[in-house]
């Protein structure tokens, strides 16, 4: 007999990938078997076939999961998605179990949920826990009377639990307000609507035949506060489902639209209908294929699948990762990780933090330096914050920002793999008293270096990203100093023109604007800010928050306070030896202008990077400036009299 974990391995461990066609809003309105920009995940047995996502493939005791990583908070969303459930033949339409729309803020659930009635969703010991954060519209073709089921065929509403706190039997009303019934698992396609109003917390429900309109009267209405899932910074967003041990269906998702500022898009019609009639056709192929065709052919196939799937299990049975991000960056196993970093023995170590340990490394087939960050299960840096660095760094390419080179996942620890960056950290760099001081050409080639790759990030990139934690100790060094910055794990995009939507407050201290700590909001205005205390503590040797006697002083106020005393160039590290005066004076003041208190008055990157560069002069203005906010009589005339300032007001509004 084969060993339990391996049977385990077989029926749900066995990885793949999933992908969406999606517009430059995050419309996601069909499936696609090829690789896009979307990031993806599958378990189970879970498939893109035919232009379907196909969550379960009518085999007993099946679970399948299509999830999306998004990027939030949002308060409400539109989404409407087609599906077909195919029942097994002769059983008279009888299904089971059926499928949900699912959103999560934690993709664990996907992992530790059971097949059945359980449909992927919760399991035993979870059903029911307030921790779970799942939300869920069921569409349910079995009836259990423990989760307290209406019936064999019925739409229902899940909180954190498979007992619905509202459901009605399948249909819909037509437009005299006559309900007519549906049968889910008719093998024909469907179409639900789900709308939800994050002011009010209405949430509601529609279900129609396929090519109807969407019903007028709502099948189900009820009030959900969904702010604990998707106030988030990102939440997961797709479909479960599972099969039973007896009664096996097939459970389809022909096309899926989702929309967080306004009414979902209309699906592509003419496409799914020939993705439904392939489905269709394939499932019939399969079910009439005579029995004496079917044994002599299947069986030694089966076979042979069977031996493949047990040497694969044996070649990676020191791995456990269960899912892949299709479009991302490559994907190592971690034996691969092990060998590299020779079992991750400590002579390899690097460095170590709130996140977890770095150790270099070297990948055998490429004989290529790496470093390999394993991000321990204690970390703050959790799933959310290691997907946001595979999914944004992974397509990022500029001189000047970290490389991505890979991923791996293994039980609980997240491994991250990136160029390796010989003199490490600008942080260890700059303040270890045992390392050599660095001259003053480096230091402003790091600081041109890192104002170049925020500038790509802010305005040149094809969407806004905003790093949201830009410090010494996350800008890096190759062999010639040349400056990279990395760890993209807080960092968040957007479309150009539009604003992020996040509120949650993210960063170090000592480089959070003022703004950034009252409202939690970041913006390319707060990147600025923290870039401008970094050009500081570079120029200055002195961290953001200085401790030299009595209460610790914000590193802003101590330049500000030199040069209002008329000796700006004595608080240059004192290290610090051939350096020129106007370069210094150049980066302290256009350090405390991008660091000013108004985010109005800080200039954008493109002028930062022009201001470094020479291609543009800096406004000569004077220290009572940064006393001045918005709501000073004499700050817009100041702003209007400094035209550089102005033009880069004008630059933090939005657009490329």
């Amino acid at each position: 007999m084969l060993p339990h974990s391996l049977l385990l391995f077989l029926l749900f461990i066995i990885p793949t990938s999933i992908a969406y066609t999606y517009d430059e809003n995050g419309v996601f309105f069909s499936f696609d078997d090829g690789m896009d920009k979307s990031m993806s995940v599958l378990s189970g047995v879970a498939s893109i076939t035919s232009g379907a996502l196909m969550l379960t493939n009518g085999e007993p005791q099946r679970k399948g999961n299509g999830l999306s990583f998004m990027y939030g908070p949002i308060s409400s969303f539109s989404t409407t998605f087609v599906f077909v459930i195919i029942p097994p033949e002769n059983l008279g339409g009888v299904s089971a179990h059926g499928l949900a729309f699912t959103l999560s803020n934690n993709i664990g659930f996907m992992y530790s949920s059971l097949a059945a009635q359980y449909m992927s969703l919760t399991d035993e010991a979870s059903n029911g826990n307030i921790t779970n954060q799942l939300f869920a519209v069921e569409l349910d073709t079995f009836k259990n009377p423990t989760f307290v089921d209406i019936d064999d065929n019925h739409v229902g509403i899940d909180v954190n639990s498979i007992v619905s706190i509202n459901s009605h039997t399948a249909g819909y009303y037509t437009s005299n307000d006559t309900f007519s019934p549906l049968r889910l698992a008719s093998g024909e396609p469907m179409q639900v609507w789900v709308e939800y109003d994050g002011n009010s917390h209405n949430l509601i429900v529609s279900l129609a035949p396929y090519l109807e309109r969407k019903p007028q009267q709502p099948l189900l209405a009820s009030t959900v506060n969904l702010t604990s899932v998707l106030g988030n910074n990102s939440f997961f967003a797709g479909f479960s489902s599972a099969t039973g041990t007896l009664i096996r269906s097939k459970h389809c998702i022909i096309g899926w639209s989702f929309n967080t500022t306004g009414e979902a898009q209309l699906l592509d019609y003419p496409a799914m209908s020939q993705i439904i009639a392939d489905v269709r056709q394939k499932a019939q192929n399969r079910s009439h294929i005579p029995k004496d065709i079917i044994l002599p052919t299947v069986a030694p196939a089966a076979f042979i699948v069977l031996v493949i799937l047990i040497v694969l299990y044996l070649k990676k049975a020191t791995e456990s990762a269960d899912w892949k991000i299709e479009g991302g960056p490559p994907y190592f196993t971690y034996k691969d990780l092990a060998t590299a970093t020779r079992g991750f023995s400590d002579r390899m170590l690097l460095g170590k933090g709130g996140f977890g340990k770095v150790y270099k490394g070297m990948l055998q087939t490429s004989k290529q330096n790496v470093a390999i960050k394993r991000v321990s299960p204690e970390s703050k840096q959790g799933m959310k914050e290691f997907i946001a660095e595979i999914t944004i760094l992974g397509h990022l390419r500029h001189r000047n920002l970290v490389q991505l080179l890979g991923y791996s996942r293994h039980n609980n620890n997240l491994l991250l793999i990136y160029d390796y960056m010989p003199k490490g950290s600008l942080d260890r760099v700059l303040h270890d008293q045992d390392m050599p001081v660095l001259n003053w050409v480096h230091r402003l080639n790091i600081i041109k270096g890192i104002a170049s790759g925020l500038f790509y990030l802010h305005e040149d990139w094809e969407k806004v990203v905003i790093h949201r934690d830009i410090k010494a100790s996350n800008v890096l060094l190759d062999t010639e100093m040349n400056a990279r910055l990395g760890d993209f794990g807080l960092a968040r995009l957007h479309n150009h023109g539009t604003d992020a939507h996040t509120t949650h407050l993210a960063g170090t201290w000592g480089y959070i604007a003022p703004e950034l700590a009252r409202l939690g909001r970041a913006t390319k205005a707060t990147d600025v800010f923290a870039f401008g205390v970094f050009m500081l503590e570079v120029a200055c040797g002195r961290r953001p928050i200085v401790h030299d006697s009595g209460d610790p002083t914000l590193l802003t106020d101590w330049v500000l306070h030199a040069w209002e005393s008329g000796s700006i160039l004595t608080i240059v590290d004192p290290r610090l030896e051939d350096y020129i005066r106007e370069e210094v004076e150049l980066v302290l003041k256009l350090g405390l202008l991008c660091s000013h208190s108004e985010p109005s008055a800080r200039p954008c990157m493109r002028l930062v990077l022009q201001y470094l560069e020479k291609d543009a002069a800096l406004t000569d203005f004077q220290p009572c400036f940064f006393h001045l906010t918005s709501r000073d009589e004499g700050f817009d005339q100041y702003i209007l009299s400094c035209p550089s300032v102005a033009t880069a007001t004008t630059g933090l509004s939005g657009g490329r």
